[in-house]
């Protein structure tokens, strides 16, 4: 089957998010900390850490997502527009999914429903098209509010025939306030195949809503269950402050809790503790030692120490993580917490390694509980 979707964006547990949200609906689907060199033939939708879609481009994905937050979809549709040379084709922008309790009512994101308000509510919230035109004039702006959506499907396809007919690059901002936006926005997104969209994971909420009314989803999805783990090899780059209720926790769990402050005294006591059964947290003291030296102490203990499950904390150290592990790409496990589920690595000489990612470590002092359970918190 051919690639239908390559996401990107720069925020690693947004990235997360929706790598679970397709697993789970039964996609197949791979998420890359560096662009990729190789891909299983059956793969459905690719995801990459990264700001541009450059290196998608071979790929010939479908429909492109630019993962993006309203403050920074000026720079995310420059950037996307000039890599996939899109000329002035009409860009949907997504921000709404009422099932995840966003919605956007005549361009105002929020998080609350009131629909005997709308206005009002409107003119309280960020207007997502002045936002954007404040960052950028490049774009003819449009919308498709709520009143095209409920006229139906050949209102709103009568509107985009307009907004195309304009020479100049153009944007489509979509609200959404129900379940039945969701599906008639994905449903206009899979027919029209736009190269680009932009916004949230709502853009992956609509997809999957036309690929179910559609059948390109299995009709039901088996999810796998995770062993239970008693080994856990955890390194941090995160400030120790952040770490102090897992530390707690951990220590009273057994857990041996070293400070980094030299590579191969790091490296010696880690290999003795995991030789003798013990779970391991590596953690950054002060001053704090560099992503480079957290990684490469990581894969030389990977290297003469099996370990089934990591979990690594720090958004610099995640993002390093690709060339000191020489992986190809995650698979999604099972869920932990929203942005954190449990992945697996694919491909590289520690392919088949569980591992957690975080960019920060999550509030509850017993999340590695969770963890080595391979459940929910």
């Amino acid at each position: 089957m051919s690639l239908r979707l390559a996401f990107y964006g720069e925020s690693l547990s947004e990235l997360l998010e929706i790598l679970e949200q397709l697993a789970c609906a039964g996609v197949k689907t791979q998420l890359c900390l560096a662009p990729p060199t190789s891909l299983p033939a059956d793969l459905e939708a690719i995801g990459l850490l990264c700001a541009q879609p450059t290196a998608l481009l071979p790929l010939r994905a479908t429909i492109h997502h630019a993962l993006t937050a309203p403050e920074a979809l000026g720079a995310a549709l420059e950037g996307s527009v000039d890599s996939l040379s899109l000329g002035t084709s009409a860009i949907p922008v997504v921000f709404g999914a009422p099932e995840q309790g966003r919605y956007v009512a005549f361009r105002g994101l929020h998080t609350q429903l009131y629909p005997e308000a709308l206005w009002a509510i409107a003119r309280q919230e960020t207007d997502l098209a002045v936002a954007l035109h404040q960052q950028t004039e490049r774009f003819s702006l449009y919308d498709i509010n709520c009143l095209y959506l409920d006229a139906g499907r050949e209102a709103v396809r009568t509107r985009l025939r307009e907004i195309q007919a304009d020479p100049d690059p153009s944007v489509v901002f979509f609200d959404s306030l129900s379940a039945a936006h969701t599906a008639l926005i994905g449903e206009l997104l899979w027919e029209r195949k736009p190269p680009l969209v932009a916004g949230s994971a709502a853009v992956e909420s609509a997809l999957l809503a036309a690929w179910k009314t559609a059948r390109l989803l299995p009709e039901s999805v088996t999810l796998s269950k995770p062993e239970r783990v008693e080994q856990l090899f955890v390194v941090s780059g995160a400030p120790p402050e952040q770490l102090a209720p897992q530390l707690t926790w951990a220590r009273s769990q057994g857990f041996f809790c070293h400070t980094f402050r030299e590579a191969g005294r790091a490296h010696k006591v880690i290999t003795g503790a995991l030789s003798v059964g013990h779970s391991v947290v590596l953690y950054a003291g002060s001053p704090a030692p560099t992503e480079a030296e957290l990684t490469q102490t990581l894969s030389t203990v990977l290297k003469t120490q099996k370990v089934k499950r990591l979990v690594i904390y720090g958004e610099s150290l995640c993002r390093s993580l690709a060339a000191s592990l020489a992986f190809d790409a995650l698979e999604w496990v099972a869920p932990l917490l929203p942005g954190a589920p449990l992945c697996r690595l694919v491909g590289g000489p520690f392919a088949g390694t569980e591992l957690v990612l975080c960019a920060t470590p999550p509030e509850q002092a017993d999340f590695l509980a969770s963890v080595r359970a391979g459940t929910q918190s």
